[in-house]
Parts: C-alpha cells; structure tokens; sequence
C-alpha cells in the first residue's frame, strides 16, 4: 500500500466537473493497481454538484494514501489537468477523467513500458468500453502517420510530466472541448517522443451519447482544421493551406463553420486532399461524418461492419 509520504512515481491526475457521482469509482480503481506507489491529484474544476465534498470524503476514506483535492473556478479540462499535472510531484503522471476507470494492472504495465524506453514520451492501452457502448476497442501499433489523420488513443495515457513540461502542456485554443487530447499527442510526436501501445484492455472508457467527445466529433471537420494549424510542422504544405482557408474568418465564427455550404466547401476540399495524400484512409474519411452522428449503442456494429467492408482498419 502506497503510503501519503512515499515519494509517487506516478500520479494520477483526476479533473471533476459535476461528476461527484462517478469519482468514488475512478479512486477506487487507482486503489486497487498492483503497482506502488502514486498518489492522486483530484482537481475540482469549479463543480456545482457535490464533487468537493465527495473528494474530500473519499480522502477520509483511504487514510495513508496520497490523495489530495485541488480546486478551482471553472477554466475548462484542459486547464484542469494542467493544474493537476503542475502539482504532480511524480515523474510519470496519467490522467483519468472522473467517469472512467483503470483495471489493477494499468499503472505496473505501463510504468515498466516507460521505464523501459527512453525515447517513448507516451504509453497508452486497448480499452475496454461500457456505458452505452459495450465492447473492447483497440487504436492499434503507434505511428505517427496514424495520429495525423485518426487519434487511436482515449484519453487514459500515462506520459512522461518533463515531455509535458516541453510542450506546454494541454492546450486551450480547440473548440468545442473534445479533441485536447489529440492535440497533446500530435505536440509530443512533434517534440520527437514516441508513443508505444500495450494491447491489453487496462484501461475502462466510459461511453455515452451526450459526452464531451460525442459533441465534439459533430464539429470533427472544423476541429481536424485547427489540430493542422496548431501543428504545421507535422502535416503536408496542402492540409495547412486548406486548414487556413477553413478557418478563415468569412468561413468560420466561434470555430464552426458560417454555413453549411462552407461546411461542405471544407469537407470537399479535405476530401480531395486525403485523396491525393492518403487514398487508403479515403473511405473512412467519406464515412466519418454519418458515423460520428450515429447513437454510441450504434457505432461499435458500425465499425465491425466497417472492418469486414475495409472501411476501416
């Protein structure tokens, strides 16, 4: 058991906005690892529920654990786990959204995986959804030329706190919130850190229609566009030209696109691009925008029927 003085190798950070509920869960799971020791970082992010209160019950309730609750108004995820992650006292750090969990064997896999290989910033897992979506779901072998176009990655991550440190952390420019993740795995590929994948299901993602990311995909075209220009670097001369024009401010307000002429202008020209650049992910990109408005209950079918279509890999 991983005692409050033990310096952590690993902390969780855990940002909580109106999901009291949920966060006895997401403690629990991190009580429960086989590895030690961490320490979890609550960070409050301006709840209205009973979220403060639960924490500092569930710190009563795991006495000589490493707990602590941090609060502040609300700024947003992004600036949740930034605040947690400045607070970490521990090199390696993984956040965990209060409504998701870890199984026992996530933080001793994936700390040997970083221990293990210098020159990996990042470990992430298969997952194991539930909710409304019940299935075991794998983003695959890391590559770079995957993350640009796809993020095979929940938000379940162990990384090193310097990598993060590097590229200054989460960033706060998307809209709406949903995609932060993503971008702070494209600024660590682009930083020169590798990413690496365990395919076991360590990790438990909870799925739901009325999410952040549900409500993000259905602006997935106008994020995509801001993810290129945020880094320029990474992605061919063609996609950040269109990534401008998309973004332009004629062509969007308050990051979503004026009209739906303008949304299919944008859609016509990525498409176009993604023809020339990467046919293979041609279909999926055809797909995507019917697939991101279907019911979470839906999608996993979708992408089983996908798969055997070669729609998606």
């Amino acid at each position: 058991m991983p005692e409050a003085t033990d310096a952590p190798r690993v902390s969780v950070v855990i940002p909580c906005y109106n999901h009291g509920r949920f966060l006895p869960g997401a403690v629990a799971s991190v009580a429960a690892q086989t590895f030690a020791p961490w320490e979890i970082v609550i960070v409050d992010d301006g709840s209205t529920d009973d979220s403060p209160a639960v924490a500092r019950a569930l710190i009563g309730a795991y006495p000589g654990r490493a707990i602590r609750l941090a609060a502040q108004p609300n700024l947003g995820l992004s600036a949740a786990r930034n605040s947690g992650i400045a607070a970490a006292r521990a090199e390696y750090v993984l956040t965990l959204d209060a409504d998701d969990l870890l199984e026992p064997a996530m933080l001793e896999a994936a700390v040997a995986a970083l221990d293990a290989s210098p020159e990996v910033g990042f470990v992430y897992t298969d997952v194991r959804m539930f909710g409304a979506e019940e299935r075991v779901w794998s983003g695959g072998a890391y590559s770079l030329g995957k993350l640009l176009f796809d993020c095979p990655i929940v938000p379940i991550v162990l990384f090193r706190k310097a990598a993060w440190a590097q590229v200054g952390g989460f960033g706060s420019n998307l809209w709406p919130q949903g995609y932060e993740d993503w971008d702070f795995w494209l600024a660590l590929a682009g930083a020169g850190w590798q990413g690496l994948h365990i395919a076991r299901p360590l990790a438990r993602y909870r799925r739901s229609n009325g999410s952040m990311l549900a409500n993000a995909r259905r602006h997935d075209l106008e994020l995509r566009a801001q993810l290129v220009l945020n880094h320029p670097a990474l992605y061919h001369r063609d996609f950040v030209a269109w990534a401008r024009a998309a973004r332009a401010p004629g062509v969007s307000a308050g990051g979503a696109f004026r009209s739906a002429g303008q949304w299919w202008r944008a859609f016509a020209g990525y498409v176009a691009l993604v023809a020339r650049h990467r046919p293979d992910l041609l279909p999926k990109t055809l797909a995507r925008p019917l697939f991101v408005r279907l019911p979470a209950a839906r999608q996993g079918p979708a992408r089983s029927l996908a798969r055997l279509l070669r729609v998606s890999r």
